[in-house]
């Protein structure tokens, strides 16, 4: 079974995670990829303060949210790394339901979670160049009265679509890493059947 994300940031990226090192990269710079973290991930922060401050309708903020996910996070290749040596030679009818099902379970995790870091400031503290095109971008979410901050690193790729989110590390756990494992478990237990780790999110998604 998959393991309840402990955080809102973790609910957020146990969605979106995940990663694929192929195709073009271009090469953006260390301080784009800083600015790319910084607006993204505030932009949905306020946006979960508007609707708690009734300034946006549940229906507007489910419908800005989702095109936010897509802004921040890399989809196709979260969910192409999460299924690893199994997406080889997989049929694509059975991986199209995958993705689709993977992306609403993200989706789902988040709008539960993230809620508790409305009215919260993400503050970027640096960045680490792994590679053109590749990096590690630190950052800490700042509590509100008596709460800890919280220190999340994000794994942010340029390719075709510009900057993408494709791994995040809280309290020391890389999620993308940690969801592969967990769904890749799923399907080997299946004797390789991915629509067993489908089902498994359907169930929570729910």
């Amino acid at each position: 079974m998959l393991r309840q994300p402990l955080t809102a940031i973790t609910g957020m990226l146990a969605a979106l995670l995940l990663f694929v090192l192929s195709g073009p990269v271009s090469a953006q710079s260390a301080s784009e990829a800083e600015a790319f973290v910084q607006r993204e991930a505030q932009e949905v922060i306020n946006a979960l303060q508007a609707f708690h401050d009734g300034e946006l309708d549940e229906s507007t903020l489910r419908r800005n949210f989702r095109d936010r996910v897509d802004q921040l996070a890399d989809v196709p290749r979260i969910t192409g790394f999460v299924l690893g040596r199994f997406r080889r030679g997989a049929d694509e009818a059975e991986l199209e339901e995958f993705r689709t099902v993977f992306r609403e379970f993200a989706i789902n995790v988040y709008e539960r979670e993230l809620g508790n870091y409305a009215g919260q400031t993400l503050d970027v503290t640096g960045s680490v160049t792994r590679a053109p095109g590749d990096f590690i971008v630190r950052s800490t979410v700042r509590a509100r009265g008596n709460g800890e901050d919280v220190a999340v690193n994000w794994r942010v790729m340029s390719g075709d679509n510009g900057l993408r989110v494709v791994d995040a590390e809280v309290m020391g756990v890389w999620l993308a890493q940690t969801q592969r494992e967990e769904i890749t478990s799923i399907i080997g237990n299946a004797g390789g059947d991915i629509s067993a780790a489908t089902r498994a999110l359907r169930q929570r998604t729910r």
